[in-house]
């Protein structure tokens, strides 16, 4: 199957959503610089979620490049990621709006716990239909992300500053990504 169309709709799919977001995004209520900064809650969700979306783009970019081949339970591991990363400019609004509740900020790190286990079972999926199934595993990276957007999922409600900060980390050393035999 031609990878080169699951790279082209899944490159779509994300500027949608990244438009979609940006769409979101409310005019301050006045002139002022003070209504301007009146919206930092909404701002860093966007930021953070531009982020997240940005760091996907790039590690799927290289893991759909050392593809060779894809086959259909790739391609519904894509439907299912991009599915979950649709998501994101509704939970990005309503964690802006309410940044520090608990079913927004939970259900905000729980779309990006799925979007973390979604995509790793894609690559994994890459790995297994390319060949090299054998070398993939879960490095210390990968588990620590798992860990992490699990811990802000159940605990974010109670301490949202410490999740939004230790997920922001988390997803800044993404910034940089793996050299694994997959990701080559």
């Amino acid at each position: 199957m031609e990878k080169n169309r699951l790279e082209a709709f899944s490159d779509g799919v994300l500027a949608i959503i990244i438009t979609i977001m940006i769409l979101e995004l409310k005019l301050p209520a006045g002139e002022k610089l003070s209504d301007f900064l009146a919206l930092w809650p909404t701002l860093l969700a966007y930021m953070l979620s531009f982020l997240f979306i940005a760091i996907y783009w790039v590690n799927h970019h290289i893991i759909i490049h050392s593809a060779t081949r894809v086959n259909y339970p790739i391609l519904w591991c894509n439907i299912a990621w991009l599915f979950v990363m649709s998501f994101i400019p509704f939970i990005t609004a309503w964690v802006g709006v309410y940044p520090v509740s608990f079913a927004p900020v939970s259900l905000y790190f729980a779309d990006m716990l799925l979007a973390c286990l979604t995509f790793h079972l894609m690559v994994y999926l890459i790995a297994r239909e390319n060949g090299t199934a054998a070398q993939f595993k879960l490095s210390a990276r990968n588990i620590i992300s798992i860990i992490t957007y699990t811990l802000a999922t159940v605990l974010g409600g109670f301490c949202p500053v410490a999740a939004y900060i230790v997920v922001a980390i988390v997803s800044c050393w993404w910034i940089f990504p793996e050299r694994t035999k997959a990701g080559k």
